[in-house]
C-alpha cells in the first residue's frame, strides 16, 4: 500500500543550514590576525591607497574593531554578487584590480568569514565615486544559528549620505577576542609585503606640488582605549622609525651640497657635511632645490640594532625585495624607471655588489628612498619623448654625481661606526668571558701550546688544578676565535686589492712595452716646425709622459720584486730617495716642496717586502697631497729618517689642513676617512685611497714588523707628521738578506 503522506517529487535542490557562516569562520580563518589581514587585502585589491584599522576599547573582549579604506566601494549589485554571494568567483574572473592594475591579494570568498570570525556584529557602509548615496547594511553573526535555513535570514539595508567620495568602512562590534600591542603589530607584519611607502617630502606638498601620479600603498593601526588614540604601527613606526641611519643631503640656492647621517644605535651624529662637485669649483651650477633623504638597513644584524626584533627586519627585508632603491621625484611627481625592482639608476650594486668582507653591505635593497627635485618650469631636467626616464643632460650627470659622493661619504661613515660597534661588542664580550688581555695571536697560541701539554702532565692531579686550567684554555680559545673571525672580515676587503693588485702589474708590464715608441715619437714631434703654442703643448706632453714613465716603471719594478715573495733588508734612505725620483714631476706640477733630512747611517730596517714600502709611502704621500690641497697653501713635505738605540725612524710631515685632535685615535681605524668622495667614474686608486682604509693597511704592515706608527706633535711650520718605527736590521739579518 502506497504512503499518500509525503507526495512525491521530480527534482531535489541543496538547502544550506545558516550554521554553516559559523563553521566556516571558525575552519577557514583559524586566528583573528588573519581574519584582520584577510579584510585588509581587500582594501589592497579595491584599489585603496589609505586603509586605518582603529581598535576601540579592544584590551578586553567586546571592543570594537573600524577598517576604512578609500579604494572605490560597492555598489549594490556588487554586495549582491559580491560580499553577499558565498564562494563569489569575481577574483576568479578578474584577478587584477581595476583601476591600479594590482594583483589581488586577498583570498577568494574569505572576507565575509573573517568578519564574522572578528565579532558577533557587522556594519558595512560603502559608496562608489558615482554613485549619490551610501549603501549601509547590518548583519548579526548570531542570526545565523543551526536548524535554521541561510536564505531565510534577512540583513537590514539602508541608503544614507555619503560620508566620503568613495570607499568602504567595515564596522565590527562585540570582538570575540581581546587586542594587545603585540596583537596589532602582528597584523602589520602580515601585510607588510603589500606596502607601496609614499616617499614624497613634505616640502613638495608645502609648495603646492601635485601629488605622484603612482599611488603609494599605506596602513595605519591605531588603538583607542576610554578615548585616548594611540598610534601602534604605520609606515613610519614599522619602517622609517626602524632604519639603522638615515641619510639626507640637499643643494642649497647657493648651489652648495651638502650631506648628513644620523644612527642612534651606531652613535653618528647629524653633522652636516659639505660635497663638493671638484676642489676647484665646488658648485652644483645646475642644481638648485635638490632633496634626498634615504632609510638604510643592514640585514641579519639585528645586534646593531636599539629598536628592533628579528621578525620586524625579517619582514623589512621582505619588503625590500620590491621596495627598496631609490626613487626620483620631479615636482611632486614620481619619474619612472627609477627606482623600480631591479633597476639600479644610481649603480649603487653595480658599485659595490663585488664587496665582501664587511659587515656594512651597501645595496639599492639596503636602502628605502627618494630623490626630490623642485623644476617648476623645466628649465633643468627634461623628460624623454617616451616619458621614461630624464634626458641625461647636465643636470641629469651632476645630480647622479652629487648623490654618488654623498652616498660614498655615509657609506664609509656608517661602515666605520659598524666596525667600532662590533669592537666595542666583542670588547664587552671578552671582558664579560675573562678576556682581557693585549696578547698577539702567536702569544696566544703558545700559550694554548703550554695549556694543553700541562693538561696532559697534569691529568693526574686534582680535579681543581685541572680546572683552572680548563678554564684559562677556553679564554685562550675565545680569543684565538674572535682573532679569526676578524681575519675573516679582512679577507673580503684582501681580495679587493689583491684584485687591484693583480690589474697594475698586468698593465705596468704592457705599458713598459709602449715606451720606446711613445718616446720616439716624441722625438720626431721635437724637430717639427712648432709655432710656440705647440712647443708648449710639446714640452707639457714630454712631463706628463715622463712622470707618466716613471711611475709606471716604479710600479713594475716593485711588482716584480714582489713576485718572488722575496724579503730584504730596506735601507729607509735609499728608499725614499727612490720613492722622491718616481714623485719628482707629480711635486713639480703641484708645487710642493719636498724635503728630506737624514740622522745617522746604516738605518736598515728588518727585512720586509719592497712592495710594502712602496705601500707606505704613496699612503702618506696621497693623504699628505689631499691635505694639502683642502688647505689651498703652497705644499711642504718633509721625511726625516734615522735611528734610535735598537730602532729605525721615519716622519712624514705636510702643511695640510691637519687631522683634528678628536680624530686622532680614528685615522687608523678601517673605513675611517677624511677625504672628499668621488664619483662613480673615479679610478681604482682614488676609490681605494678614498675609503679610509689605507693608514689601516699601513698600520697593519708595520705592526706585522714589530713597529708601531703614530700621530704626533709636528714642528713649526707643519700640521701632521706621522712617525713609524720599525726594529733595526742586525748583523746575522744583513748578512743573510743583504740590502
Amino acid at each position: 500500500m502506497l504512503d499518500n503522506s509525503n507526495p512525491k517529487e521530480d527534482n531535489l535542490s541543496f538547502k544550506v543550514d545558516a550554521g554553516l557562516i559559523d563553521r566556516l569562520g571558525r575552519e577557514l580563518v583559524g586566528r583573528a590576525e588573519t581574519a584582520v589581514s584577510e579584510l585588509i587585502k581587500n582594501a589592497y585589491d579595491a584599489d585603496a591607497t589609505k586603509v586605518n584599522v582603529k581598535y576601540i576599547n579592544s584590551n578586553l573582549i567586546g571592543g570594537t574593531l573600524i577598517i576604512e579604506d578609500n579604494g572605490h566601494g560597492m555598489t549594490l549589485d556588487q554586495l549582491k554578487k559580491g560580499f553577499m554571494t558565498i564562494s563569489s568567483t569575481d577574483k576568479i574572473h578578474n584577478p587584477r584590480s581595476l583601476k591600479f592594475h594590482r594583483s589581488k591579494a586577498g583570498r577568494k570568498g574569505i572576507g565575509r568569514f573573517a568578519t564574522q570570525r572578528l565579532g558577533h556584529k557587522l556594519t558595512i557602509i560603502t559608496q562608489t565615486i558615482h554613485g549619490n548615496e551610501a549603501i549601509k547594511i547590518s548583519i548579526d553573526w548570531d542570526a545565523y544559528k543551526i536548524d535554521s535555513q541561510l536564505t531565510d535570514i534577512q540583513n537590514k539595508v539602508e541608503y544614507i549620505p555619503k560620508s566620503n567620495i568613495e570607499g568602504t568602512t567595515l564596522i565590527i562590534d562585540n570582538l570575540r577576542d581581546s587586542w594587545s600591542e603585540a596583537d596589532i603589530k602582528r597584523v602589520y607584519r602580515y601585510i607588510s609585503d603589500l606596502l607601496q611607502p609614499d616617499y614624497l617630502s613634505e616640502k613638495s606638498q608645502a609648495l603646492g606640488f601635485a601629488k605622484q601620479s603612482e599611488e603609494s600603498f599605506k596602513v595605519t593601526f591605531k588603538q583607542i582605549l576610554d578615548n585616548q588614540e594611540k598610534t601602534i604601527a604605520d609606515t613610519k613606526s614599522f619602517l622609517f622609525d626602524k632604519a639603522l641611519a638615515v641619510i639626507e643631503g640637499y643643494v642649497d640656492k647657493s648651489l652648495d651640497g651638502y650631506c648628513m647621517i644620523k644612527s642612534d644605535s651606531l652613535d653618528v651624529d647629524n653633522d652636516i657635511m659639505l660635497i663638493p662637485r671638484t676642489q676647484d669649483d665646488p658648485k652644483y651650477h645646475n642644481l638648485s632645490e635638490v632633496h634626498f633623504k634615504a632609510y638604510y638597513f643592514i640585514y641579519h644584524r639585528d645586534q646593531y640594532y636599539s629598536n628592533i626584533s628579528k621578525m620586524e627586519l625579517k619582514s623589512i627585508q621582505n619588503i625590500s625585495n620590491e621596495q627598496g632603491g631609490i626613487r626620483l621625484y620631479r615636482n611632486g611627481f614620481r619619474v619612472l624607471p627609477y627606482g623600480e625592482p631591479n633597476d639600479d639608476w644610481l649603480n649603487i650594486d653595480r658599485r659595490y655588489y663585488n664587496e665582501s668582507g664587511t659587515n656594512a653591505p651597501f645595496g639599492n635593497k639596503n636602502l628605502f628612498g627618494f630623490v626630490e627635485i623642485i623644476d617648476p618650469q623645466g628649465d633643468l631636467f627634461e623628460e624623454t619623448a617616451s616619458r621614461e626616464g630624464l634626458i641625461e643632460n647636465e643636470s641629469f650627470k651632476e645630480l647622479t654625481d652629487f648623490l654618488h659622493k654623498a652616498f660614498e661619504v655615509s657609506r664609509n661613515k656608517i661602515r666605520y661606526a659598524v666596525e667600532k660597534k662590533k669592537n666595542e661588542t666583542n670588547k664587552i664580550e671578552n671582558i664579560a668571558k675573562g678576556i682581557s688581555d693585549e696578547r698577539t695571536t702567536l702569544e696566544k697560541l703558545i700559550d694554548l701550546e703550554k695549556n694543553v701539554e700541562e693538561l696532559t702532565n697534569f691529568s693526574n692531579s686534582g680535579k681543581e688544578a685541572v680546572d683552572i686550567i680548563k678554564k684559562d684554555t677556553q679564554k685562550i680559545f675565545d680569543g684565538l676565535k674572535d682573532d679569526f673571525l676578524k681575519l675573516l672580515d679582512e679577507l673580503g676587503m684582501i681580495r679587493v686589492l689583491a684584485g687591484l693588485g693583480l690589474t697594475i702589474g698586468e698593465f705596468t708590464h704592457e705599458v713598459v712595452q709602449f715606451t720606446p715608441s711613445i718616446m720616439g715619437d716624441l722625438s720626431v714631434l721635437s724637430v717639427q716646425n712648432l709655432n710656440s703654442a705647440g712647443v708648449n703643448s710639446l714640452d707639457n706632453l714630454k712631463r706628463t709622459i715622463q712622470l707618466f714613465i716613471s711611475y709606471t716603471s716604479y710600479f713594475n719594478s716593485t711588482v716584480s720584486e714582489n713576485v718572488s715573495r722575496e724579503l730584504r733588508v730596506q735601507s729607509l734612505d735609499s728608499v725614499v730617495a727612490n720613492f722622491q725620483k718616481v714623485i719628482k714631476s707629480d711635486l713639480k706640477n703641484l708645487n710642493i716642496d719636498f724635503n728630506v733630512e737624514e740622522y745617522g747611517f746604516d738605518l736598515n730596517t728588518v727585512p720586509m717586502h719592497t712592495s710594502e714600502w712602496t705601500s707606505i709611502l704613496f699612503n702618506l704621500y696621497t693623504n699628505s697631497k689631499k691635505a694639502i690641497r683642502r688647505q689651498k697653501v703652497n705644499g711642504k713635505i718633509k721625511v726625516v729618517v734615522g735611528k734610535e738605540d735598537n730602532r729605525v725612524y721615519l716622519e712624514f710631515s705636510d702643511n695640510g689642513d691637519g687631522v683634528p685632535y678628536e680624530n686622532r685615535h680614528r685615522v687608523f681605524m678601517p673605513f675611517f676617512t677624511t677625504s672628499s668622495p668621488v664619483g662613480f667614474d673615479a679610478s681604482d686608486d682614488e676609490k681605494i685611497t678614498g675609503t679610509g682604509l689605507g693608514l689601516k693597511i699601513v698600520k697593519d704592515i708595520i705592526l706585522g714588523y714589530g713597529g708601531t706608527i703614530d700621530l704626533i706633535d709636528p714642528e713649526e711650520g707643519f700640521s701632521t707628521c706621522f712617525r713609524i718605527d720599525l726594529p733595526i736590521a742586525t748583523a746575522k739579518q744583513i748578512e743573510k738578506y743583504g740590502i
